[in-house]
């Protein structure tokens, strides 16, 4: 049995277009994505894992700041929901 780490974190740590991308990225085909990511009723499941390029010029910079905070928490991905909390780390995107 396998057990896994993630970090939840309000969707106002991405702006409004980073939020649009994400949803557009999880609607396409998996090979398509320059990221792993699902969406949920609520947010996003984000894969933390570093990207490799060309992919990472694709990824919005709060994005990638999000990811680094997973993986330095030890956690391989991170949930973005709408009614969880903002950290102090992060930037707040209001919308």
């Amino acid at each position: 049995m396998e057990f896994g780490r993630y970090l939840v974190l309000s969707t106002s740590h991405v702006c409004l277009s980073t939020a649009e991308r994400l949803d557009a990225w999880a609607a396409l085909d998996r090979s398509l994505r320059p990221l792993a990511v699902a969406s949920t009723h609520e947010g996003w499941f984000v894969a933390s894992r570093e990207i490799p390029e060309p992919y990472r010029r694709k990824v919005p910079l709060e994005l990638l700041a999000a990811m680094r905070v997973a993986r330095d928490l030890g956690c391989s991905y991170l949930l973005f929901d709408c009614d969880a909390d903002v950290i102090d780390a992060l930037p707040v995107f209001p919308w």
